[in-house]
């Protein structure tokens, strides 16, 4: 695996509820009660509601860097 790639191997599948589905993001509460966040790019929007399958790959946890001190 490349060291530069954003994902994690492998790809996982959810059933669940869409609770919001916007423009390039959703939330959907999995049957098992979990809450996800998602990025939908190039995904049709769904209604809030819908029941859905979604295969996903989740992204590389990431620091975001507010401050760097020298030494």
């Amino acid at each position: 695996m490349d060291d530069l790639d954003r994902f994690e191997p492998g790809i996982q599948t959810y059933s669940g509820t869409v609770r919001i589905w916007a423009t390039s993001t959703a939330e959907i509460i999995t049957d098992s009660g979990l809450v996800l966040f998602l990025d939908t790019r190039g995904q049709p929007p769904l209604p809030a509601g819908t029941r859905v399958t979604i295969d996903a790959r989740k992204y590389r946890p990431c620091h975001f860097v507010t401050r760097v001190t020298p030494g």
